[in-house]
């Protein structure tokens, strides 16, 4: 038998606050497997590799009575969210051992796939229209790398934050060689490669985050201007260098409001995120000052999830990043944190956005 430990989602946070390890997340070491013999049921056998703790985790942890864009997560079960596996056994056609994959799976070392625990039983009945189901983001085989690129990034530029930076992009950025974005949280798994993305298309980016290191890596991604906004306004740099024809927001709050105010009209605010108010209760909120100028400017204020893209640029996102990763002109930094016992932090940490961690956040749980 063989140790198999766990996050498991024990209770949900209070609206607007954070989750707190050994309340919300508890680490559960007292599971153990049989991993020669566990039935697969016409499934297959995971092993987790790398955890990607991501903002939309927070957002299914809130009580299934308040509406948002996707499912939630199951009280008692393990902590379900994107992650890179490798295949011991399978039954499942299509599926073999030493397969790598890549989808939401559950925060434990191994698991039977497709996961049974921490899945929603999902009728869109029981939903506020258009909610997304995330547990059919299902885990899908991914090439081997063979040592061409660390597996890791599949977790940020092949990942997630890869796949919704260069899909949205692509469905939603109208914009022309010489135009000016600017993008919050500049030095997030997403807000990197919106950079860089840019920079290929032509573009001026400025691009904000909050630590002097942050600053420097978005500047190495080719941001023309890169500003720590603890130590700088949004207004002020906006002013000096804007104005701006395309706005990419991973934050909300200040960064918004000042945004509007720097806006040609007829352009467009994509709002990818909101880490701002996120974990924030809802009476301690920024509230906008320049709202009135999404009217008076005709500004376009557009949300998004990564779904509604998939169909139409999943295709280009395959045919283009590897290659331009290979080629060095997309690339990314990870910071890794070690041991599934460390996880739930790891996710709290990229929550509060730890200020000396510069790169997408990972948890790596075994080597292979």
């Amino acid at each position: 038998m063989t140790p198999n430990p766990r996050v498991v989602f024990a209770e949900r946070p209070a609206y607007g606050h954070l989750p707190v390890v050994g309340q919300h997340l508890v680490f559960d070491s007292s599971r153990i497997i049989d991993l020669d013999n566990v039935p697969l049921n016409g499934g297959f056998l995971s092993k987790t590799l790398i955890l990607s703790p991501e903002p939309a985790m927070r957002e299914r942890m809130r009580d299934p009575s308040i509406t948002s864009y996707s499912t939630t997560m199951t009280v008692g079960a393990p902590v379900v969210g994107p992650g890179l596996v490798v295949v011991l056994r399978s039954e499942k056609e299509g599926v073999k051992a030493g397969d790598y994959m890549y989808g939401q799976t559950t925060w434990e070392a191994y698991c039977v796939q497709p996961y049974i625990e921490g899945r929603v039983d999902f009728k869109p009945e029981d939903w506020a229209p258009d909610t997304f189901d995330m547990d059919s983001l299902s885990l899908q085989v991914v090439p081997n790398p063979n040592g061409h690129y660390p597996l890791s990034k599949y977790i940020s530029l092949l990942g997630t934050p890869g796949l919704t930076a260069f899909v949205a992009y692509e469905g939603l950025v109208e914009v022309k060689e010489g135009d000016t974005i600017f993008v919050s949280s500049g030095a997030s798994g997403v807000g990197n490669m919106v950079i860089q993305i840019a920079k290929l298309r032509g573009l001026k980016v400025i691009a904000s985050a909050g630590s002097d290191a942050k600053v420097e890596y978005m500047r190495s991604l080719g941001a023309d201007v890169a500003f720590n906004y603890k130590t700088h306004s949004y207004d002020s740099v906006l002013a000096e260098h804007g104005p701006i024809h395309v706005f990419w927001d991973n934050v909300g709050g200040e960064a918004l409001d000042a945004a509007l105010f720097a806006m040609v009209p007829l352009s467009r605010a994509i709002i990818c995120g909101s880490v701002a108010s996120d974990s924030c209760p809802p009476e301690e909120r920024y509230r906008l000052k320049n709202w009135h100028l999404i009217m008076k400017k005709r500004l376009d204020v557009r949300g998004f999830i990564v779904p509604e893209f998939i169909p139409q640029f999943f295709g280009k996102f395959i045919a283009e990043v590897p290659a331009l990763m290979a080629q060095g002109k997309l690339k990314s930094e990870e910071s890794a944190t070690e041991g599934i016992e460390n996880a739930a932090q790891a996710l709290i940490d990229m929550l509060k956005g730890k200020a000396d961690a510069v790169g997408k956040p990972i948890v790596v749980i075994a080597k292979e």
